[in-house]
């Protein structure tokens, strides 16, 4: 089958289709539903009878996907709505599946289906299952009606002879009802005469009972008065004989205690005036040792300390003299550093000046030695050609000889301060400190700050790089007399 062929006949909403059906069935055979409930139930079976047909008479060529995945929404949720009202009964759920069946009705105009005849039938099968649901569903209500009928007619017969019954034991029961209330009296009149009796008997038992256990407690009371009296008199006179002697006892102690803390003062005061008068003695001698110590030591760093210092002082002057020659090769070393960075690019362009001149002769002997071609407007061009490239290499040419000629002159000027500077040192060695310093500040407003003069051809000229300063240099010039020079030979 082909791809438009497979994704409607393989949707899903068939599947939601013969699920709806039986779902359909299983609600309505549920007991106790009502007619409104029978009603919605019926309405489902048509919408699905006249979807199925529907759908079946789609072509799959002409169909769009769209209203086919919303029937299959819309079923899938009328398909529960059902299940619910099967499981509880709730008719609102069938009303909530009936609206699911409005939307299926408003897609199916949606689906491409020629109009024939199986709409009607459908409709009309719908009508003829709707009568035979209702014929189906009177049948048995007016069975049921028939059955309740006859039971209450038995009822209401059953029900006059419970009447007549109840009349007589109502009888009965009032007959009862008043022997038991006279009986029931006249016992209760009788306790409660044989209560009150023994009310009055119990009443007069408790009131002696009461005063022989008030009499028996007073006496024990007062007998518990009296030993407490006795006990507490015999314990004050113990307790105050006890606490007269433990005052005599701790008066003696403390006078003892008392007079051995005063002869250990008197000991410990004679003790202390002996142990102090010898720290002092101990303290003096002490101060006397280290001021004598002080002084020798004082002395001694004194004299060393001098002997330091004259050290010191010789070596300074000899550290200022390496110091300034360590100075001048640290100034002379960046002039050799420059230096060698310019010989190194002088070589590489006096290198690219070479190449560029021989480039360039070979141009010039293409132009001079080539063969004309038959056609001259061919041959201008080739030569145009030839010139283009020829003045091209010639502005390289020309603009790596000029960074060589800098290069070159860079190099020698710091190479030639550098040694200049490296000699400053040594030429000065025997002179006074004070022309030493002139010397080197002149040296200095000489040598640094000062700006540099640009001179023709100096490393602060201008280099060619477009073709009208090549034009305006002297190499230029020779250049272009030079390309004439070929191209009149040419000719």
């Amino acid at each position: 089958m082909g791809l438009w062929n497979d994704r409607i006949r393989n949707h899903a909403v068939w599947e939601t289709l013969k699920q709806l059906g039986p779902a359909i069935d299983q609600a309505a055979s549920k007991e106790g539903i009502d007619a409104a409930s029978i009603d919605s139930l019926e309405r489902m079976r048509a919408v699905l009878s006249f979807t199925g047909k529907r759908l079946a008479a789609a072509d799959p060529f002409l169909s769009d996907l769209r209203p086919f995945n919303n029937l299959n929404v819309a079923l899938t949720a009328a398909i529960a709505g059902v299940q619910t009202f099967t499981s509880d009964g709730n008719s609102a759920h069938l009303t909530a599946a009936n609206a699911q069946a409005d939307e299926v009705l408003a897609n199916l105009p949606l689906v491409q289906a020629p109009a024939s005849n199986d709409d009607l039938t459908t409709i009309g099968e719908s009508l003829s299952a709707y009568r035979t649901a209702l014929e189906k569903h009177l049948a048995a209500a007016l069975a049921a009606h028939k059955v309740v009928k006859t039971q209450s007619d038995a009822n209401v017969a059953s029900l006059a002879t419970l009447t007549a019954e109840i009349a007589a034991e109502k009888q009965k029961v009032a007959t009862l009802a008043t022997d038991f209330q006279t009986q029931f009296i006249a016992d209760q009149t009788a306790r409660a005469a044989e209560h009150t009796a023994a009310q009055t008997e119990r009443q007069t038992g408790y009131s002696a009972k009461l005063t022989e256990h008030q009499a028996a407690f007073t006496a024990a009371q007062a007998e518990r008065q009296e030993k407490y009296t006795t006990t507490a008199t015999e314990n004050q006179t113990q307790l105050t004989a006890a606490e007269q002697a433990r005052a005599k006892e701790h008066a003696a102690a403390h006078q003892d205690r008392q007079e051995k803390f005063g002869a250990l003062m008197i000991d410990y005061t004679k003790k202390l005036g002996d142990q102090n008068a010898l720290f002092v003695e101990q303290r003096e001698k002490a101060m006397k040792d280290s001021a004598d110590a002080l002084r020798e030591l004082t002395e001694k760093h004194d004299v060393a300390a001098q002997k330091i210092l004259d050290a010191i002082e010789v070596k300074r002057s000899a550290v200022e003299k390496l110091v300034g020659v360590i100075g001048n090769l640290g100034v002379t070393s960046g002039y050799l550093t420059t230096a060698n960075h310019a010989r190194t690019a002088m070589y590489v362009w006096q290198v690219l000046t070479v190449v560029s001149l021989g480039a360039l002769i070979f141009f010039a002997y293409q132009i001079a030695l080539g063969r004309p071609a038959d056609d001259p407007t061919r041959f201008y061009q080739g030569l145009a050609t030839r010139i283009f490239l020829s003045i091209t290499v010639g502005i390289f040419a020309a603009y790596a000889a000029r960074q060589a000629d800098k290069a070159s002159i860079a190099e020698r000027r710091n190479r030639k301060l550098a040694l200049e500077l490296e000699a400053v040192g040594p030429y000065i060695a025997d002179l006074p400190t004070d022309m030493q310093n002139k010397f080197r500040i002149d040296l200095g407003d000489r040598s640094f700050g000062v700006p540099e003069v640009d001179g023709k051809g100096g490393e602060n000229s201008p280099s060619p790089a477009t073709l009208i300063d090549l034009l305006k240099s002297k190499e230029g010039k020779d250049l272009v007399a030079e390309v004439v020079k070929v191209v009149q030979a040419a000719k």
